[in-house]
Formats: C-alpha cells, structure tokens, sequence
C-alpha cells in the first residue's frame, strides 16, 4: 500500500538502484488505508455480513464512548473558566447512540460466539465476560440518559468539581455509571481492545516494513543484538539458555 506502484501489486525491486536509491513513500495513503480499515473493518463484510454488523456497531459504541469522555472533561475544564462551548447537545445524541449501538452491537457478539462453533472455538471466558460487562456499562448509561434530568450536564459538573477539588452532588445513576466507565477504563488494556494501538504496529512494522537488510545498515545492526539475546523458552528443537545465534548454527 505505500508503495508507488502498490495498484498492480509491484514493489521497489522494480527499481534497479533499489539499494542504494532513496524509496518512493506514502505515509498519507498508508493512514487513509488504516482508517479505512478502522472505520469500516471491510475483511468481515466480505466473509459474513451478519457479524460484521454487530461487531460494526460495538465498534462504533466504543469510539463514541471515547468521544463521549473527551467533550464531557473537555467541557468541564472549559466552563471553569466560565467558557460555554454548548457542547451538551451534542453529548446528549453521542451518548444516546452510544449506549444502543453498545447494547445490540455485544449481545449479537456474544450470541454469535456462542452458537458459532469456529468461534467458539477461540472465544475465552474473559472475552465473554466484557461483551457482558459492556452491555451492563450501556444499560446503566441508557437507564441515566432516560431517567435522570440532563445526565451529562451533571457528568461535566463532576469533572469540573474534580478539577477544582469541589465535589458535586450526583444521582444514583450517574454514580454507578461512574464506577461502571472507571472500572471498564481499568480492565481495558488486558482485553482485545488494545488492538486499536497494536494494529498501528501490525501494519506499519509487520504488514507494511519491507525495508531491505542492507549490510552495514541500522536494520542489521538491530538483528545482530537481537541474535545475541538468550532463548528463554524450550521446545524440541530450541536449546534453552543458548543465543540465538548459537542455535541457528545448530538448526545448520
């Protein structure tokens, strides 16, 4: 993809002075693919268009939950220097979206890998475990958005007693949404989630880094200190405690 002549699929060994010449890149059609990618997860449409839908809409809930937090801290930073970006319309349709696209988007997960044997397969307890804690999280958000009298206005009010060390009054609601959105925060980085970091790196330093190992390059240099690094793990084949150096001229 960030090669010049990607449409055909060729590659810079087209080039002849490949080695010595400077690389045609584009790190801006390198990014519009990966949003693409992000926005629009094209790879499930294409092999089952029913769960790409559900995971589509999770998706989408997650990211509005993210924009969902940054304007409500945004707003309460700004209103305490009496600043009023009259974001709370837009919270309002951003959470409401949010909590339904969340609910229906894990329950159609969750079902899926359930009766899905080839998903099944590769689903874990944990991975169960925060489809339902989502759906919770967005029940408790749907609850407060339905019954509580301007829900995010109070949210922003919390930031902004937070910030200034001048705690609030809040619902019930809003509480167990809190605990709800801080508890999700913290579990966060130890479920598949982190993918949404990962994957920059999946593309741009597994998928996309053909840089050719020239002698005496930077890229060598990195190869030859990772081959003097001692293996820690065994199998048949692998001699634990040798480098890694040693081993390949063992495997020879």
């Amino acid at each position: 993809m960030h090669e010049e002549n990607y449409r055909y699929g060729g590659s810079y060994y087209e080039d002849m002075n490949w080695r010595t010449g400077k690389r045609q890149k584009s790190l801006l059609r390198s990014l519009l693919y990966l949003m693409r990618d992000y926005l629009y997860m094209g790879s499930y449409l294409k092999s089952h268009c029913y769960y790409w839908f559900f995971l589509y809409i999770s998706h989408i809930s997650f990211i509005l939950l993210i924009f969902l937090q940054a304007f409500i801290i945004a707003g309460g930073l700004l209103s305490i220097k009496h600043i009023d970006v009259s974001l709370h319309g837009i919270t309002e349709y951003i959470g409401l979206i949010c909590f339904i696209a969340g609910i229906a988007g894990n329950i159609g997960l969750l079902v899926f890998h359930l009766v899905k044997d080839e998903l099944r397969l590769y689903t874990s307890p944990f991975m169960y475990f925060g489809y339902l804690f989502y759906v919770i999280l967005c029940l408790c958000g749907l609850v407060m958005w339905l019954y509580d009298d301007n829900p995010f206005l109070q949210y922003e009010n919390f930031w902004r007693g937070l910030f200034t060390l001048s705690p609030v009054s809040i619902t019930p609601l809003l509480t167990c949404f809190i605990i709800l959105i801080n508890l999700h925060l913290i579990y966060l980085p130890f479920t598949r989630a982190i993918h949404y970091i990962t994957r920059l790196f999946a593309f741009f330093k597994i998928r996309w880094d053909d840089e050719p190992n020239i002698k005496g390059s930077g890229l060598e240099k990195r190869i030859l200190k990772a081959l003097e690094q001692k293996i820690t793990w065994s199998a048949p084949h692998i001699h634990t405690g040798k480098k890694w150096n040693e081993q390949f001229k063992m495997n020879d």
